[in-house]
């Protein structure tokens, strides 16, 4: 490729994620729901028709667990419509089993036309804050079928011809307990992808399909050719890690997640053989969901700097054998798949590629407790909140890096929502939301502390708590340790006594002034803990993280009263623990 198609394959490429970067800020500035406008709980990115099948060519930093999900979704979408698909249409789709992962999550999507055939398709999958069904906001522990979960949407036109269908819109809302926030919501999914249509079409006019098309091209083969340099770096060899999601909820436990890497070149096959069959439970991860946490794991393993897109994959092969919890058959409840099982795809997944490139792993928990509420304004209306407040923490370690942020890389481009926005937008206040000393998972680089939230509603209010990482917490990787447990407790009264939730609670009343309050754990270490740089100990002790008391059980580490290093007095410590 000589240097002017080297240049103007940066230039195309730049200008897709642009146009992916502009339909994420058209969602967050337009929609009505906290969780588009505040938590950023969505992702856009742009297809390419090739040949039969959809592939990633350009996207925008949003919740990453979404994103190669959506690959699925739109061909699913296009399948449904390949002999009624014109310009102007905009498709919607929200079926676990059709391309989709679990049920709040809708995609939206429109095609691009150019010579009479659709090229391109800028899509927007994002979690609704209700669908329906029989729980508000969607996670309902009791669900036996997917119909259980919420409102299953097949691919449908929700825009034809450049017209609204209002009964297919009118459905929706129908179906949804907050209705004032979701016609917002629908109308910014639409708005962007239609503004993307728009840009793109500019760009086509500007260099002619067939340029556009060759940069595509130039880009995926670019990141393939960078990702299979990576892997070729690894040792040919088989790797298996293995996980354990908690519980399904309906009484099994330690539901197993295992994957065998086999590197051979630049070639790597995950293979999920052995994995559990599907359960009861709502926690079965479908098989769309699967890919997207596979897609996470490879690419977070790969240098920061290479194109994401549908060459990340290329070098990938998978089997996942149906029937597991990882690809469940219908109609297996699937309403929590976005944290489990799905969270244990990725940790399995570089569990194994910590045995043969273990520099390359690591920053990964997701072990969330979920714990939402809902209730209703003085209007009447309902509000669901999904507390996203509470969710942060348990970022872990990896080489040469410290856990850091609020939200483990699953969750990249996931927003901490403003507390005083969150207390506009709801009856509620957040009483407390700080780092928690000595629950971090230490190492030679340790995981981000645990995080400790109160939240208070004002109004009586009806809340659900689902735990994990409670017995399988955050994973440690090259001999780290593993991040501390979670543990959520309901409390309805200052007065009263804290009711710790074990595994889940359902629909359970507070009265006005009940509070949430969560303990996330921290994330999991990176190396032994013994390595770690005294320094560093000791500023994590400055800081809060870590206790004086846990700097020497944790780390072999003595500090004075006034907290300043005893060198000699580690270094004695330090190697009595290394002969020992």
């Amino acid at each position: 490729m000589d240097k002017r198609s080297v240049v103007l394959s940066q230039v195309i490429g730049g200008s897709l994620n642009t146009i992916a970067d502009e339909m994420s800020a058209t969602v967050t500035r337009t929609a009505r729901s906290p969780v588009f406008n505040e938590a950023h709980d969505f992702t856009t990115a742009i297809f390419e028709m090739n040949g039969l099948k959809s592939r990633l060519v350009a996207q925008s930093p949003g919740c990453t667990l979404h994103l190669y999900a959506v690959a699925m979704a739109v061909d699913r979408a296009i399948d449904a419509f390949k002999h009624d698909l014109q310009p102007g249409d905009v498709l919607l789709a929200s079926d676990p089993y059709n391309g989709g992962t679990h049920i709040p999550d809708l995609v939206v999507v429109t095609p691009v036309f150019r010579d009479r055939k659709p090229v391109l398709f800028p899509a927007v999958r994002a979690h609704m804050g209700d669908v329906g069904g029989p729980v508000a906001g969607g996670y309902n522990p009791h669900a036996r079928d997917v119909w259980q979960d919420g409102l299953v949407m097949p691919p449908v036109k929700i825009v034809e011809r450049g017209e609204r269908r209002t009964e297919m819109l009118d459905l929706l809302v129908a179906n949804n307990r907050i209705a004032h926030w979701i016609e917002g919501d629908l109308a910014s999914m639409i708005g962007a992808c239609e503004m993307a249509g728009r840009r793109i079409e500019a760009l086509l006019d500007r260099y002619g399909l067939d340029t556009v098309r060759d940069a595509i091209q130039a880009n995926v083969d670019y990141s393939e050719r960078r990702v299979r340099a990576e892997i070729a770096s690894w040792p040919d060899g088989e790797y298996v890690g293995e996980t354990f999601v908690d519980h399904d909820y309906q009484g099994q436990r330690d539901v197993r997640v295992v994957c065998k890497a086999t590197v051979k070149g630049s070639d790597l096959t995950l293979d999920f053989t052995g994995s559990d069959p599907q359960t009861k439970g709502f926690i079965n991860s479908p098989i769309a969901n699967t890919l997207s946490f596979i897609f996470i794991a490879l690419t977070t393993c790969c240098d920061e700097d290479i194109p994401i897109n549908e060459g990340c994959m290329a070098p990938v092969t998978c089997i996942i054998p149906e029937g597991t919890v990882i690809n469940p058959t219908r109609p297996a409840p699937v309403g929590t798949c976005t944290c489990s099982a799905g969270a244990e795809v990725t940790e399995a997944v570089l569990l194994a590629l910590g045995r043969c490139a273990p520099e390359r792993v690591g920053v990964n928990a997701h072990k969330m407790p979920l714990a939402f509420s809902y209730g209703s304004y003085d209007d009447g209306r309902m509000w669901v909140f999904l507390n996203f407040i509470g969710f942060t923490g348990g970022a872990g370690a990896a080489y040469e890096t410290d856990g850091w942020g609020l939200y483990p890389p699953l969750m990249t481009g996931v927003i901490l929502p403003s507390i005083e926005m969150t207390e506009i937008q709801y009856p509620s206040r957040v009483l407390k939301h700080e780092y928690v000393a000595d629950m971090t998972g230490a190492g030679r680089w340790r995981g981000a502390p645990g995080l400790e939230t109160v939240t208070q509603h004002l109004v009586p209010s009806l809340s659900s708590v689902m735990m994990e990482g409670v017995r399988h917490t955050a994973k440690g990787f090259a001999g780290g340790e593993h991040g501390a447990p979670n543990r959520v407790f309901l409390v309805e009264s200052a007065a009263a006594d804290a009711i710790d939730v074990p595994e889940y609670a359902f629909m359970h009343a507070l009265p006005p002034g009940g509070m949430l309050r969560t303990v996330r754990g921290g994330g999991g270490g990176w190396g032994p803990a013994i390595e770690r740089d005294p320094d560093a100990v000791r500023e994590d002790v400055l800081d809060g993280y870590v206790t004086r008391d846990g700097a020497l059980a944790d780390y072999g580490v003595v500090l004075d009263a006034a907290l300043e290093l005893d060198r000699a007095a580690t270094e004695r410590e330090r190697a009595r623990r290394v002969a020992a």
